[in-house]
C-alpha cells in the first residue's frame, strides 16, 4: 500500500509485526520503520541485533546505513532520549520552556501557560441532568480539590424522547454525555458519583427509615395508606400537580442530602434560589418537611451567602447628620479624581462643604498627597473660615497621614471617618462632587485640559444658587447679602441702603436670622428624606457575638468583577457603635491575615448561616 492513504501506517506496522513476530517486546521494539534492539549488556547485544537484521534481510527490505546507529548507550527516538536510567524529554524539545523569557505582561503569561499540557491525570468526572424539554451535561476535572469545569452540553429532547419516563430521561442523559465526552473518558476509570442509590439499596435505605418503615408495612398487608404507593418494593407517594408526575419517589432520610446536593450544588443544578431548586425537587421526590429542607439547605448553602444578596429590603434607618450652629463649624471634605493632566499639571480636585450654609470651597492640586491637603485646610479653611470643630473624610490614605492629624489635634478638630464602602456617610460632599462633575463636563475642552480654569467659575455658580434644603443661597448665608454679578454691574441696579451703622446691625441680624431658618430648613428636608428613605429600608439589629456575612467589593487585576464572591466571613460582632453601624473583627485563621477590627455599616452585612447545620435533624422532618 503506498503512503499517504489513512490506513498506510497501519498496514506498514502490521507487515513490521509480521517480520518481527517472536522478536518485539523481547529483544526489540518496533514502531512504523523505527526499530529498537536493546540487551543487557555489548556481547547479549550483537547476539539480538544479528537476529533482527536476518529477519529484515529475509524479508527483503533494504535499510539506509545513514539513518542506523549500532551500539549505542543513549537514543533519541520519537521526542524523547531513552538510556538505562530512563527515558527524559528531547533537550532541543524543551529548550524553548527552559529559555523562555520572564513574561512582562498579561499576553505573555498567557502564552507562556498556553505551552502546558492539559492534564490527563487529573480526575475527571460529568455530571448529567434531565428535564421535561431537555438534557445537559459537564465535564469537569478535580483541581486543587475542587471541580472545574471543562465543556458543557446541551440539547432538547425529540418529541419522541419527551414521552419517556423522567428514569428514561435520566438514563438518556447518562449515555448522551458519555457519547459526548467519549474521548476524555477512555483512559478513565469509571466511578459512580453516590448521588442516587441503585433500587435494591434504595429499597435498603427505606426500610431503614423508621418512618418509612412503617408506612411500607401496611402497604405490604394490601391496605391502603394516605395516597402512597408500594411498587417493586419501593415506595411512592401521589401528587396532584398537574405539570409534575403522577407518583413521587419518597426520600428515606439517609439520602436526603445527596438529592439536595446533586439538584443544588451540582454544575448542572447552578446554586439556584429557594423558588427555582424546590420546583425541581418537588416535581420528582418528596418526603414530609421538604419545604423546610430545602429553605434550610439553601439559607446555609456557603456558596449561595457568598455571592448572592437576600431579595429584601435593604437593612438600616437613614440617620441625619445634625447640623451645627454657626458656619464652617462642621465640614465635609473628599478628593475628587484622577482627572486628566491640565496645562497648569493640575489631577485632582479636594472639596470642602460646609454642613449648615451649603458653601463650598474647591482647588485644583497637582497631586493627591498629604501635603497638599494640609496646605488646603490650613489656607482655604482655617484661614478664611475659622477651625471647625467637626470635619468628616473617608478613610483614604490621603486624610490619614500625621501631617494632617497634627493639624487638626492644633485646632481641636474632631476627624470623623466614613465608614467602608459607604460614601453616603458624607453625603452632602459627594452629592456636591456629582454635580460638580457635570458642571465641569459642559465647559471643558474636548481634550479635557483646562477644567481647573473652569472650576472656580463652577463653583461661584454653585455658591450663589438658592438651595432647596436651606432656602437661600451658601453664599448669603455667609455674608448676609445676596452675590453681585457681572450682569449686575451692567445692567442698572438700584441700592437704596445706607452704608451707615444702622445697615451694619441690620445686615448681622439678617444674617443670624437667616442661618436659623436655613437650620429648620435642613431639619425638615432631612425628616422628609428620612421617611422616604426608610420607606424603602427595613429596620435590623445584631447581638454581641453574632456572626455575619460583611459584603466587600475586592477587585483583582485579570479578573471579572461580575464573577467575583461578594461577601466574606466570617466576622464577629464586638460593639454596637450606633443604630446602623458596628464594630467586628475578622474570625479568619490565615496567618497572612492580621485579626483587625473595622467599623462597618449593617448595609454590608447579613447573618452568617453555619454550613454545617444545613443537613441538621430538624431539617429533614
Amino acid at each position: 500500500m503506498p503512503f499517504g492513504l489513512c490506513n498506510a501506517p497501519a498496514t506498514f506496522e502490521r507487515m513490521m509485526d509480521s517480520v518481527l513476530r517472536g522478536l518485539k517486546w523481547n529483544i526489540c521494539l518496533c514502531y512504523l520503520d523505527d526499530i529498537i534492539v536493546f540487551a543487557p549488556n555489548f556481547q547479549e547485544h550483537q547476539v539480538r541485533l544479528r537476529k533482527v537484521l536476518t529477519c529484515i534481510q529475509e524479508a527483503g527490505l533494504p535499510l539506509n546505513s545513514s539513518k542506523c546507529c549500532f551500539g549505542k548507550k543513549k537514543l533519541l527516538i520519537l521526542g524523547h532520549l531513552v538510556d538505562e536510567h530512563g527515558i527524559y524529554p528531547d533537550p532541543e524539545k524543551v529548550a524553548a520552556v527552559e529559555k523562555f523569557p520572564i513574561p512582562q505582561n498579561k499576553a505573555d503569561v498567557r502564552s507562556f501557560l498556553g505551552i502546558r499540557h492539559f492534564q490527563p491525570e487529573a480526575d475527571t468526572l460529568i455530571h448529567s441532568d434531565a428535564s421535561g424539554y431537555g438534557i445537559g451535561a459537564v465535564l469537569v476535572q478535580m483541581q486543587d480539590g475542587q471541580e472545574k469545569p471543562i465543556a458543557y452540553a446541551t440539547r432538547s429532547l425529540t418529541p419522541a424522547e419527551k414521552n419517556c419516563s423522567t428514569t428514561e430521561k435520566e438514563c438518556l442523559a447518562v449515555i448522551w454525555a458519555i457519547s459526548k465526552f467519549r474521548p476524555y473518558l477512555l483512559v478513565e476509570t469509571c466511578d459512580e458519583i453516590p448521588t442516587l442509590a441503585s433500587v435494591t439499596e434504595y429499597i435498603k435505605e427505606q426500610l431503614k427509615d423508621p418512618k418509612l418503615k412503617s408506612i411500607i408495612k401496611v402497604l405490604k398487608r394490601g391496605d391502603e395508606y394516605q395516597n402512597y404507593l408500594l411498587k417493586d418494593g419501593v415506595l411512592y407517594k401521589k401528587t396532584f400537580d398537574p405539570m409534575g408526575q403522577q407518583w413521587l419517589l419518597v426520600v428515606p432520610k439517609q439520602l436526603r442530602g445527596d438529592i439536595l446536593r446533586s439538584l443544588h450544588d451540582a454544575p448542572t443544578a447552578g446554586h439556584l434560589g429557594f423558588a427555582k431548586t424546590y420546583d425541581r425537587i418537588r416535581r420528582k421526590y418528596y418526603w414530609p418537611g421538604l419545604y423546610g429542607s430545602i429553605r434550610r439547605y439553601i439559607s446555609h448553602c456557603k456558596e449561595c451567602q457568598r455571592r448572592k444578596t437576600p431579595p429584601q429590603l435593604p437593612p438600616g434607618r437613614l440617620q441625619p447628620i445634625e447640623p451645627p450652629d454657626i458656619p464652617f463649624a462642621k465640614v465635609g471634605i473628599d478628593l475628587l479624581g484622577r482627572f486628566p493632566v491640565t496645562r497648569s499639571g493640575n489631577r485632582w480636585i479636594i472639596v470642602c462643604t460646609d454642613y449648615l450654609t451649603r458653601f463650598t470651597v474647591t482647588k485644583a492640586l497637582p497631586t493627591g498627597e498629604a501635603i497638599e491637603v494640609a496646605k488646603f485646610i490650613v489656607q482655604e479653611i482655617i484661614l478664611k473660615h475659622g477651625s471647625p470643630k467637626e470635619m468628616i473624610s473617608d478613610r483614604g490614605r490621603t486624610f490619614l497621614p500625621n501631617l494632617v492629624k497634627t493639624i487638626n489635634e492644633l485646632c481641636q478638630t474632631s476627624h470623623l471617618l466614613t465608614t467602608a464602602y459607604h460614601p453616603q456617610t458624607n453625603g452632602l460632599t459627594e452629592r456636591f462632587n456629582k454635580m460638580l462633575a457635570d458642571m465641569l463636563s459642559v465647559y471643558t475642552d474636548v481634550e479635557q485640559k483646562n477644567w481647573d480654569t473652569v472650576l472656580p467659575f463652577v463653583t461661584f455658580a454653585y455658591n450663589s444658587a438658592k438651595q432647596n434644603s436651606t432656602g437661600f443661597s451658601p453664599f448669603f448665608l455667609i455674608y448676609g447679602r445676596n452675590i453681585t454679578t457681572p450682569l449686575d454691574v451692567i445692567l442698572p441696579h438700584n441700592n437704596d441702603q445706607d452704608h451707615d451703622d444702622s445697615y451694619v446691625q441690620q445686615l448681622i441680624t439678617r444674617s443670624e436670622e437667616a442661618r436659623q431658618l436655613a437650620k429648620i430648613h435642613i431639619k425638615d428636608a432631612q425628616a422628609s428624606d428620612k421617611r422616604r428613605y426608610d420607606a424603602r429600608h427595613r429596620s435590623v439589629s445584631y447581638e454581641i457575638g453574632d456572626l455575619v456575612w460583611v459584603y466587600t467589593p475586592i477587585r483583582k487585576v485579570g479578573l471579572s468583577e461580575k464573577l467575583l464572591r461578594r461577601y466574606f466571613c466570617p466576622y464577629r460582632i464586638t460593639r454596637q457603635m450606633s443604630e446602623v453601624t458596628y464594630e467586628m473583627e475578622s474570625m479568619e485563621t490565615d496567618k497572612k491575615r492580621r485579626k483587625l477590627k473595622d467599623v462597618v455599616h449593617v448595609l454590608r452585612i447579613k447573618p452568617y448561616y453555619e454550613p454545617k447545620k444545613q443537613l441538621g435533624e430538624n431539617s429533614m422532618w
